[in-house]
């Protein structure tokens, strides 16, 4: 287990823009997109994955005119790809995860409110986690659009912008709103309840149905038309079922978000077939965020009944760790921390894998990875990587 200090961290990428090739020679190399290769190589050209086998031909492919570099990481060596995190506040600043000035915000962009420079985002990276769906707050009914980001400093890759819509059918908006309160603040607003939470998000779809306004409701139009991702944060079993019957009554699609009681209607989730984001905690407490009955094999539950989920939170590695521990599959444990996330937030084709043409983001490791005595030796983002032995 990789043990990062709580000091700030400093940024370990080289600055070094000449073309490089490098190839990779691991004990076993998982590429989530079939059987591990064991042993496996993977070839590094310019920040891309150019080549991945059992034993890669340099001869038969374009390095760029430039000599292949090989390094051989040794016995018991694993390479899994970059671990994606699919519903985070992270990379937020504190100040700027939610426009709380009005109960709905849909022209809020969590793109503006990261950090760059936030130790956080650097503690996501040493453990392993390099792309991150960085997502406006709950504290509003319709927060705003959410942002795919590396964890590397100063904005350098930037996947999506001005991604998924982010909706909260759970009480979090509700949790600091005193309406009957005087003098008149910020928190003097609706909702209050649960009833009213559900009534502003009607409400809002229906204003964005039957308006002609191609500027105030085009980003939710395109969310219900199903153009735009909308995740919509949900972790009572009640709450989910609510979000079920709003999706019937306008006709979109929702990847749920939360799901900590998604075990309790996991037939009706089936049913539906909506994409699942699970905000899985470790043990410390019985009970979730709302005071949500906490199953700590739900992943496991949830994937023997043939739902498709990602794990989303910090501390990607452990959280999947203590999913297999309690009865994950320990495939389906790393395809919830790699594959199945890029899919569910739409950026399949660049990470998430370790395939020819995929951003070379990986993570070298000193044995399997969900074994509690594996540490990680480096983390790889866009060919550059840290070094996590003369760091820790």
């Amino acid at each position: 287990m990789a043990i990062v200090a709580c000091v700030a961290l400093p940024n370990t990428f080289a600055d070094d823009n000449e073309s490089s090739a490098t190839l990779y020679k691991a004990s076993k190399v998982y590429t989530m997109d079939g059987d591990p290769l064991s042993p496996g190589q993977v070839l590094v050209v310019d920040g891309k994955i150019k080549a991945v086998g059992k034993n890669v031909d340099l001869g038969g492919v374009d390095l760029g005119g430039v000599e292949a570099e090989s390094v051989d990481l040794g016995d018991n060596s694993v390479l899994m790809p970059g671990l994606v995190d699919a519903y985070s506040q992270t990379p937020l600043s504190s100040t700027g995860m939610d426009e709380i000035t009005s109960e709905v915000t849909l022209d809020f962009q969590a793109i503006h409110s990261i950090d760059w420079d936030k130790n956080a985002l650097r503690r996501q990276l040493h453990a392993g986690t390099t792309t991150v769906n960085a997502s406006p707050g709950t504290q509003n009914v319709m927060g705003g659009t959410a942002a795919i980001v590396k964890t590397m400093d100063h904005g350098e890759t930037v996947l999506v912008e001005n991604g998924a819509m982010l909706a909260a059918m759970c009480n979090d908006p509700a949790s600091r709103n005193f309406s009957r309160s005087r003098p008149d603040t910020i928190y003097v607003r609706q909702p209050t309840n649960r009833m009213g939470v559900v009534w502003i998000l009607r409400n809002t779809f229906d204003k964005a149905k039957r308006s002609t306004d191609k500027d105030t409701y085009t980003k939710l139009k395109e969310s219900v038309a199903g153009e735009r991702p909308l995740m919509m944060v949900s972790r009572m079993s009640y709450d989910i079922v609510t979000v079920g019957t709003l999706a019937d009554e306008f006709g979109f699609k929702p990847i749920l978000v939360g799901g900590e009681e998604a075990y309790k209607v996991k037939a009706e989730l089936i049913e539906r077939g909506y994409p699942l984001i699970l905000k899985y905690d470790n043990p410390g407490t019985t009970r979730g965020a709302e005071g949500s009955e906490l199953c700590w094999n739900n992943p496991g539950i949830l994937a023997e009944a043939g739902l498709t989920f990602a794990i989303a939170g910090d501390n990607l590695l452990e959280k999947a760790r203590f999913a297999r521990r309690f009865g994950l599959d320990a495939d389906v444990a790393m395809a919830s921390i790699t594959s199945t996330p890029a899919e569910i937030i739409g950026v399949s084709d660049r990470v998430g894998k370790i395939a020819a043409g995929y951003d070379a983001d990986l993570i070298a490791f000193t044995g399997e990875p969900l074994e509690l005595t594996t540490s990680i030796r480096w983390v790889m983002v866009n060919g550059k990587t840290t070094d996590h032995q003369k760091e820790n």
